[in-house]
């Protein structure tokens, strides 16, 4: 990082400082969670410059992302107590869920970071989710599941056929707790999973019959 890049972070810095100072002023909000929070943001736009640099620098966006997700996090806590209370693990699983989306961008000839991509995401959603907890559990094994499906699908991934493996048991379990837990009953969901078998099933039955 050549010396005028530093000083033109640093302004930036000093600059949003004195904004989190001047919301302290306006708004009588308590500065000290808000500085924290800029500072964790602040540490992950850092390695966030460092990828934008060079692509090559790929798990920059790991800890990037990571401490970009916590600074969101508490700062919503504290301007949105509300909604971080009920969305606050999501954002910041979230976040981390986007450095492995990243990484997978910048490395189209790896299939790894797919994983915790996926099982981060489906997390994230779970975590935003109040309400069955059998539909949870459903939703997770849904998610993994379907995260393992997708490195089949991926042209680096096209010849790990084990994928199936896990990926299958993870659907078949999520399938069996959601049909049997009853936390679709009465729900949308329910109907659209309902005649999404029916149709998969006429399909397979129509074009045996064709054959």
């Amino acid at each position: 990082m050549s010396s005028k890049t530093k000083r033109l972070f640093f302004g930036i810095l000093l600059v949003l400082a004195g904004g989190v100072f001047l919301l302290q002023q306006i708004f009588s909000i308590p500065v000290g969670s808000l500085f924290i929070a800029l500072m964790f943001a602040a540490g992950g736009a850092i390695f966030l410059y460092v990828l934008i640099q060079d692509h090559q620098k790929w798990w920059a966006a790991i800890p990037g992302f990571t401490l970009l997700g916590l600074g969101v996090l508490i700062a919503s806590g504290e301007l949105f107590p509300k909604f971080s209370n009920l969305f606050g693990g999501s954002i910041f699983l979230g976040f981390i869920a986007l450095s492995f989306l990243v990484v997978l961008l910048l490395n189209p000839g790896q299939w790894w970071p797919v994983i915790p991509c996926g099982v981060l995401a489906t997390l994230a959603v779970i975590a935003g989710m109040h309400g069955n907890g059998w539909a949870q559990g459903s939703l997770f094994f849904l998610g993994v599941g379907a995260t393992f499906g997708l490195i089949s699908f991926l042209p680096s991934g096209k010849k790990e056929k084990w994928v199936w493996i896990p990926g299958g048991i993870c659907l078949g379990l999520g399938v069996l707790i959601m049909v049997t837990s009853g936390a679709m009953v009465d729900s949308l969901l329910g109907w659209i999973w309902a005649l999404g078998f029916m149709a998969v099933g006429a399909y397979l039955v129509i074009r045996s019959m064709k054959k």
